[in-house]
C-alpha cells in the first residue's frame, strides 16, 4: 500500500481507542485490547493499525516512557500520528516525546496534573498542532495562565514564527545540552500555524 492510500485510508478511520482501560504504564497497550467502536479498524499486512488518532484518555498514566515505541509497534505509520488524546489521566508535566510527533494536530491534555505554565511552551514547535486542551490542570490557577495561553495560541492562528524565546523556551526541554543563550541569538524560521 502506497504512503498516499495510506493517507487517505487513515484520515476515515476511528482511532485506535485504549481509553477506560485503568492503564497505568504505555507498554501495557501492547496487551491490552483496544475499546471496539462502530466500524472496526483496518490493520495493514504486518497487523498494524492504520488510523492516525490514538485516545488514551481516562486512564491512570504519569509518564509516557517508552512511547514512540510502543506507538511504532501499534501504527503503521506512527508518524503521520495526528490526534493524540490524554486527557484524564495523573500526568504532571509535558512529555518532550510528544513534540517528535510533527503531524500532530489534537493533542487533548485537560483534566491532568499539569502544574507549571512553562510546559506549554514546549508544544511551540509543532508546526500542525491546532487544537489544544489544557483545563481541568492546575496551571489553569496560575497567575497570567489565560493570557500565555492566548498569546501562544494567537501567534500560531496568526502563521507567525516561532520566536527565538519561544525555542529557546521549547528546545532545552528536548535537548538537555542546549543552550537557551545560544538558541534565541539566531532565532530558527518555523511555519507554527495553528487553523482554525
Amino acid at each position: 500500500m502506497s504512503k498516499h492510500d495510506y493517507m487517505n485510508i487513515a484520515v476515515q478511520e476511528p482511532p485506535l481507542d485504549y481509553s477506560f482501560r485503568s492503564i497505568h504504564v504505555i507498554q501495557d497497550l501492547t496487551s491490552e485490547e483496544p475499546r471496539r467502536g462502530l466500524r472496526p479498524l483496518r490493520h495493514s499486512k504486518s497487523g498494524k493499525s492504520l488510523t492516525q488518532s490514538l485516545w488514551l484518555n481516562n486512564n491512570v498514566l504519569n509518564d509516557l516512557k517508552d512511547f514512540s515505541h510502543v506507538v511504532s509497534q501499534l501504527l503503521e505509520h506512527p508518524e503521520k500520528l495526528a490526534w493524540i488524546d490524554l486527557s484524564f489521566n495523573d500526568l504532571t508535566s509535558i512529555d518532550p516525546v510528544l513534540t517528535t510527533f510533527f503531524n500532530l494536530s489534537v493533542l487533548y491534555l485537560h483534566g491532568n496534573s499539569i502544574q507549571r505554565l512553562g510546559e506549554v511552551n514546549k508544544l511551540a514547535v509543532l508546526p500542525r498542532l491546532r487544537s489544544l486542551t489544557l483545563h481541568g490542570n492546575p496551571i489553569e490557577e496560575e497567575k497570567g495562565y489565560r493570557a500565555q495561553v492566548s498569546d501562544h495560541v494567537a501567534r500560531h492562528r496568526a502563521g507567525l514564527p516561532a520566536t527565538g524565546g519561544d525555542i529557546a523556551r521549547a528546545v532545552p526541554a528536548l535537548l538537555p545540552t542546549a543552550s537557551a543563550h545560544s538558541l534565541a541569538a539566531e532565532p530558527p524560521r518555523l511555519p507554527v500555524r495553528i487553523a482554525d
